[in-house]
């Protein structure tokens, strides 16, 4: 039955190693593979986040993502490398003008800054080679051309040729793995955690597992109806990965034009904050939203707030608010964020904050009369608005800031200056 969904490409998805840290490596004309080298801000204390380790030091069992504290003692000849986000994108940028000298834009899906697919099947009959041997090409114009080590996957599908790249590629010689559909029962489903697989977060393994399914194989034996009946269209999907059935298509995700659901945004603080210097923030944040809004031409009937204390008292909160009526006015907004930080939050140092607005809908130039409430001229503050939109986009958002922005809370001054949370 399974058969006629199963649709066979050659997709090869492409990890540049360590990607940060092998860049800072070339730059020095040092090899990742034998320089301890980590990138990370000093300046922002020991807790500040380790980006990337060289290969090197990961062959040495340092994790990919841990804080600087955290790093062993005294390793020897360690570089601590700042961040240069601009450095890392005009690396990236190069590499995806090595891959677009072997496929053709269509066939090219940017899945991350570091990470590909490519679906090579229409190009076979040029290369006269197999999957692998192209990759493996692939691999090496990378190497010669900007000193960045790779792995690859290679499936019949993306899903396949993703999980290939994240189980096996890195634990082999060359660095390429290649699942196919005839693989499946010995290479898919004995994978667990199911956490490990593409698509399976933390909250989704915990369900699976109080349904006593712990491995891949166990959700493509499970009964499909049952999980379509649990989950909806994801239990479904479930089904059909455990089976490496996927049926996306590289050239189709340009087509997916699928309509915003939401809009959001959130921010890790450099330090323990205190609740009332948190507001100038969420202010700057429930403005940016707004303007996103505006430029969707949507407005928004639900607010999501969540607020998340210092590691040294733990815990959190994260609550809701229906509007009355749809908005995307900033002060409106605004106004619901600090009546649930009234009602919800302690008086506790604060690490991180975020806001999302969903329940979209298209924007409507008139208002609903409240007479319990004071009247307000809509279209005179979205004229406004829109005049603040403008210079933004001719000129950049930090030519027109809201003065709460300058206060000392303010966070959006500087992170206006900054590329990926970095300096460049």
């Amino acid at each position: 039955m399974l058969e006629k969904y199963r649709t066979s490409r050659d997709i090869i998805c492409i990890d540049l190693k360590s990607f940060y840290a092998s860049v800072e490596c070339a730059k020095r004309g040092l090899d990742p593979f034998k320089t301890p080298l980590i990138v990370a801000d000093e300046s922002r204390g020991g807790g500040s986040i380790v980006l990337a380790v060289s290969p090197y030091l990961k062959a040495k069992g340092i994790p990919g993502r841990l804080r600087l504290f955290e790093l062993p003692e005294n390793i020897p000849g360690l570089i601590i490398a700042k961040p240069r986000m601009r450095t890392y994108l005009e690396y990236s940028a190069e590499i995806i003008r090595i891959y677009l000298n072997y496929v053709a834009p269509e066939d090219l899906h940017i899945y991350s800054v570091d990470e590909v697919f490519l679906d090579i099947t229409p190009y076979q009959s040029f290369y006269q080679k197999p999957a692998r041997a192209i990759a493996e090409m692939i691999l090496k114009d990378i190497w010669q051309h900007t000193q960045i080590p790779a792995t690859a996957g290679i499936g019949d599908t993306l899903l396949l040729a993703k999980v290939a790249l994240d189980i096996e590629s890195k634990k082999v010689p060359g660095g390429i793995a290649e699942w196919r559909f005839q693989d499946v029962p010995e290479k898919l489903w004995p994978i667990r955690p199911l956490s490990k697989f593409w698509g399976i977060g933390h909250r989704m393994e915990k369900r699976l597992n109080q349904m006593n399914l712990f491995t891949i194989g166990d959700i493509a034996r499970a009964n499909r109806d049952v999980l379509y009946r649990l989950f909806g269209v994801l239990g479904d999907e479930l089904y059909f990965h455990a089976h490496g059935i996927d049926a996306s298509v590289i050239a189709e995700k340009y087509r997916d034009l699928s309509p915003m659901k939401s809009v959001g945004e959130g921010q890790t603080l450099f330090k323990d904050t205190p609740l009332k210097e948190v507001l100038t923030i969420l202010f700057e944040i429930t403005d940016t939203l707004a303007a996103r809004l505006r430029f969707t031409g949507k407005e928004a009937k639900t607010l999501h707030l969540s607020i998340g204390y210092s590691k040294a008292v733990g815990g959190g909160f994260s609550r809701q608010v229906s509007l009355e009526f749809p908005t995307r006015d900033p002060k409106i907004l605004f106004t619901w964020v600090v009546e649930l930080i009234h009602r919800f939050a302690e008086d506790l140092p604060v690490r991180r904050v975020s806001i999302r607005l969903t329940n979209l809908v298209d924007y409507s130039p008139f208002d609903q009369l409240d007479f319990f409430a004071p009247q307000r001229n809509k279209a005179s503050e979205e004229r406004f608005l829109n005049a603040l939109d403008s210079v933004h986009k001719k000129y950049g958002k930090k030519y027109a800031l809201r003065l709460s922005s300058y206060l000392e809370g303010g966070t959006l001054k500087d992170r206006l200056s900054l590329v990926g949370g970095h300096h460049g």
